[in-house]
């Protein structure tokens, strides 16, 4: 049910909309100064559309109730311990600029402004916000908001076209070459048996952390030459490691083929267990599996030692990409590997490695003037 009211004043044309919310309770809004009756009648009409059936809190529900709210809707769709955190860590950062602020009022310049003063802001090891950073926060309120659409609760999303601050000195992932990677994994079974298989595992397939560490024997087909991703190795919900049924995302469910050279070293593995004792998981060496920050500790001595220092774990996933692009295999058959949502995330290596590219217009010339000598190819205009 809803009232129109539209008056004629000395300043213009004033409109009062009033209406029933979804609770039963009626709303009055008074806007004024409109130059004609028909202006004034149409901004009552489409503020009524809006807003008529909308919840109760509508109006008042803040960011930071908003966030709340979204992170338990998380929760409820079985989102991981370990991204839950991280979205908690985000409403964190958000709240700092915009937790008190009416969900009603928010809008691309508070939201961008938000930003900007969080570019100014400190982390907690005293060192400046990065840009992936606040564009993870940016991603999570992008998603609460959308979330409120479909609860009603706002008609639009302000984050749709906010711009984001960008980095002075933009991250570049440590991506390492083949001659690397041989020498790492030449050295590691000597030095750390259980670190190398999680090594191991990361630069043939390109594994998160996780899915490494969670790799189970039971996932292993030797006679099929198959390894199924089917869960990781993570924090739950008391910050205690456990093995989840669950992955980044739901193409992160994929099964690879277990290369000749994997296959020898796991069946090595398994030979060298004593016959009475239960092993789970592939990297379980010592009577158990470590957590994933010990893993990633043991590398961090690993790589002082040895000078690598800047490469993380999981830049031996953009390692893995970079070389099975180098070595021929499609962006399709990548991003399957790695198992990627969308073909543009897989796109981005490609890009980033210039040799590739360029052999790859190279081949696109070849094939336009099949005719002419390979090393002018190029050079024809």
């Amino acid at each position: 049910m809803k009232f129109t009211m539209v008056t004629k004043e000395k300043s213009g044309w004033s409109a009062r909309a009033s209406w029933y919310d979804e609770a039963g309770n009626r709303k009055r809004k008074l806007k004024t100064g409109f130059p004609t009756k028909k202006a004034a009648l149409e901004w009552e009409r489409q503020y009524i559309e809006s807003h008529a059936g909308r919840p109760a809190d509508a109006d008042t529900m803040t960011v930071h109730q908003l966030l709340i709210a979204y992170i338990e809707a998380c929760k409820l769709r079985g989102r991981a311990a370990n991204t839950i955190r991280g979205y908690e860590d985000c409403a964190a950062l958000l709240d700092r600029e915009l937790g008190p602020v009416p969900i009603s009022k928010l809008n691309r310049i508070s939201v961008e402004t938000a930003y900007a003063n969080l570019r100014k802001a400190k982390s907690k090891k005293g060192t400046p916000l990065r840009r992936g950073t606040i564009a993870y926060a940016h991603r999570v309120l992008k998603a609460a908001c959308n979330y409120a659409i479909d609860s009603k609760l706002m008609q639009s999303n302000p984050c749709n076209k906010a711009i984001l601050p960008q980095d002075v000195e933009p991250f570049c992932a440590s991506v390492i070459k083949a001659d690397d990677a041989r020498t790492i994994l030449e050295i590691l079974p000597n030095y750390d048996g259980q670190l190398y298989l999680v090594i191991l595992l990361c630069v043939i397939y390109g594994l998160r952390r996780g899915e490494a560490l969670g790799l189970r024997w039971a996932d292993i087909d030797f006679d099929n030459d198959t390894i199924t991703i089917s869960g990781q190795y993570t924090y739950g919900e008391k910050g205690k490691p456990i093995w989840v049924p669950t992955l980044k995302t739901s193409s992160s469910h994929r099964v690879v083929y277990l290369v000749p050279y994997l296959k020898d070293v796991l069946l090595a593995v398994r030979k060298a267990f004593p016959r009475d004792r239960i092993v789970q998981y592939v990297c379980e060496l010592d009577g158990k599996l470590p957590s994933p920050n010990a893993i990633t500790r043991r590398w961090y001595t690993f790589r002082a030692k040895y000078g690598y220092d800047k490469v993380r774990i999981h830049d031996l996933r953009h390692s893995a990409a970079m070389m099975m692009i180098q070595g021929g295999a499609d962006l399709n058959t990548v991003k399957n590997v790695l198992g990627h949502t969308k073909i543009e995330t897989t796109q981005r290596y490609l890009h980033e490695d210039f040799d590739t590219a360029a052999a790859a217009s190279k081949r696109v010339i070849e094939g336009i003037f099949p005719t002419l000598p390979k090393d002018d190819a190029t050079a024809e205009n």
